[in-house]
């Protein structure tokens, strides 16, 4: 698989997971019970994994959310 290919799958499991989180938390108001345990842990770990792996690929993205990163903090 192309470096690019790659970039574009995780940045859309990155966006996929932001997109179920937020659905989540705002739309279903508050997850309960362990469906609702299961959809958070499953959102976080795409997250998570999306982030890595766009940092370990790409410099340019990296920067940029060490950026963000530095701005809210």
């Amino acid at each position: 698989m192309t470096r690019r290919k790659k970039l574009l799958l995780y940045g859309a499991l990155l966006l996929v997971g932001l997109a179920i989180f937020i659905l989540e938390i705002f739309v279903f108001q508050k997850p309960d019970g362990t469906l609702g345990l299961i959809l958070c842990l499953i959102s976080v770990a795409m997250i998570l994994g999306g982030l890595i792996r766009l940092c370990q690929l790409s410099d340019t993205f990296e920067n940029v959310f060490w950026a963000i990163l530095d701005l809210l903090t």
